[in-house]
């Protein structure tokens, strides 16, 4: 038996493998995971929110980095519609206006009405100084909205002149500017809590922001949103991503935990072969 399992074709282990990986992305598995503070206070900050409050979402993220944070998006603006907060979006990359609009229709958003439950404000070009101008004065740094309808009489705009008056900002990042600017111009100077969506490879510099607690919260990449989706009780792409990778990484274990057994107990046995032909 462990002779024949030696001799398995290499192609029927790449068929396992990948019938392993296709399952979970078809039918996500819900597998259990270790759900980080950084997660869980952005999800509390949310669900503390009273209905109606305003949430400025800022896409500041190229469309390399997209598809790792689009789960965690996702997840997160579905618990902002079903919680009723109004967002606001805005970006200071030049990509980011479009990408917000494919991650808003990929969400309970769609069913929303727009003006009024959310808009996307495009890109104002500056960098740093564009956001301290939105921070003083949103309607100001954006007098029409990505779709060039003017924000003057948005409903969603009522009482809101600085974003001292917003509830939160989410920031999505791949980069610069970013995190530390919003935390600059809007977190320290004005109190607004700031969470984030951010790529696995800025998690490291963004730490001293969370102990500081200048950061409230942050989501990174798939296993942030594999968690977040728990949270929520919605299994999504961050869940049947994570446990597309588990599940595969389950099975090459296996296969090199069989390997192993398969090639000592080969050994063993020629050796008792060897042993008896010089006995004999």
């Amino acid at each position: 038996m462990l002779s024949k399992l030696g001799r398995i074709d290499s192609r029927v282990l790449y068929l396992i493998l990948l019938i392993a990986f296709i399952v979970p992305l078809l039918c996500p598995l819900g597998l259990p995971m270790i759900i980080s503070d950084e997660i869980k206070r952005t999800y509390d900050l949310i669900e503390s929110l009273p209905e109606g409050s305003r949430v400025v979402v800022s896409f500041d993220l190229s469309p390399g980095g997209y598809d790792e944070l689009a789960p965690a998006c996702a997840a997160v603006f579905n618990h902002m519609a079903m919680k009723g907060l109004r967002l606001i979006g805005m970006s200071f990359w030049d990509a980011g206006p479009s990408l917000l609009d494919r991650s808003l229709a990929g969400s309970l958003y769609v069913d929303k009405e727009y003006g009024d439950d959310y808009v996307n404000l495009g890109f104002l070009a500056g960098g740093e100084n564009a956001m301290a101008a939105a921070a003083r004065d949103i309607r100001g740094a954006f007098p029409s909205d990505f779709h060039d309808n003017p924000t003057a009489n948005m409903p969603i705009f009522e009482g809101v002149q600085s974003l001292k008056d917003v509830e939160m900002v989410i920031v999505v990042a791949t980069g610069n500017p970013g995190v530390p600017e919003w935390i600059r111009q809007v977190g320290d100077p004005m109190g607004v809590p700031i969470a984030t969506i951010v790529i696995a490879g800025l998690v490291a510099d963004y730490a001293p922001y969370i102990q500081s607690k200048q950061l409230i919260g942050m989501i990174p990449g798939l296993r942030g949103a594999a968690g977040y989706e728990s949270l929520i009780d919605m299994l999504g792409r961050g869940t049947a991503g994570l446990d597309a990778q588990s599940v595969a990484h389950l099975m090459i274990l296996i296969f090199v935990l069989v390997g192993n057994i398969v090639y000592f107990a080969e050994r063993s046995r020629e050796k008792e072969e060897s042993a008896k032909e010089g006995a004999a």
